[in-house]
């Protein structure tokens, strides 16, 4: 299956029958890309090899040829966002294949789960499942939306009481006390990790100063 991360890319990912691994039972792994099929020969329906890089990723060694059958299909990667159903396109020079479409709910989703993540904005209460009915139920849009939420809103919500509620009202107001340069690595600006993200804000100072900055001024960063 394709997934679709927060800044677009389209990332392929096998899904095996569950096997014991290192001490757990895995279903899926990782791909990368496009290339990386290519290289490997990953076909659909194939028997592969799974092993734990540093035992903790699940990844496809390789593909066992001897056991195929001949109604193995070649994986294609598709022309448009499984999610929102946009173009996806790969850029000249990259491997990435991307949704171009900057409203696509599957990017929202990953963006909100980034920006509220431990090392970001760490705002506990803020994960997946609660992430996934906020956007769906069009009740956060941008990350500004989060801190409109109140826990009398929040308590409409599956699996959340009143208790859970107010604890994340006030995990999100809590939020808005990180330092610049957590809430810039919040972003998800490509490229822009908490290294650059320290660099920009010890820089910069304030996200007015950083967000009127041009191309020429920021390639000069150090």
């Amino acid at each position: 299956k394709v997934q679709v991360g927060r800044t677009g890319t389209l990332t392929p990912v096998a899904v095996f029958e569950p096997v014991l691994v290192a001490g757990t039972t895995v279903t899926h792994a990782s791909l990368h890309n496009e290339d990386e099929i290519k290289r490997k020969d990953i076909r659909i329906g194939d028997t592969v090899v799974i092993e734990k890089a540093g035992e903790i990723i699940p990844q496809v060694v390789e593909t066992v040829a001897s056991a195929r059958t001949g109604r193995e299909k070649k994986f294609v990667m598709p022309g448009k966002c499984p999610a929102c159903g946009a173009d996806a396109k790969r850029e000249e020079g990259e491997v990435a294949v991307r949704c171009e479409n900057v409203f696509c709910p599957a990017q929202l989703k990953e963006s909100i789960i980034h920006f509220a993540s431990r090392t970001a904005m760490d705002i506990e209460g803020l994960g997946e499942s609660i992430t996934d009915q906020l956007v769906d139920k069009g009740l956060v849009k941008d990350y500004g939306d989060i801190y409109s939420l109140k826990a009398e809103r929040l308590e409409r919500l599956d699996r959340m009481g009143d208790k859970s509620a107010n604890n994340l009202e006030d995990a999100i107001a809590g939020s808005k006390n990180r330092p610049l340069n957590r809430l810039i690595y919040a972003l998800g600006i490509r490229h822009v990790g908490e290294h650059i993200a320290d660099i920009l804000a010890r820089r910069y100072g304030s996200i007015d100063n950083l967000s009127g900055q041009k191309k020429e001024d920021l390639v000069k960063v150090s």
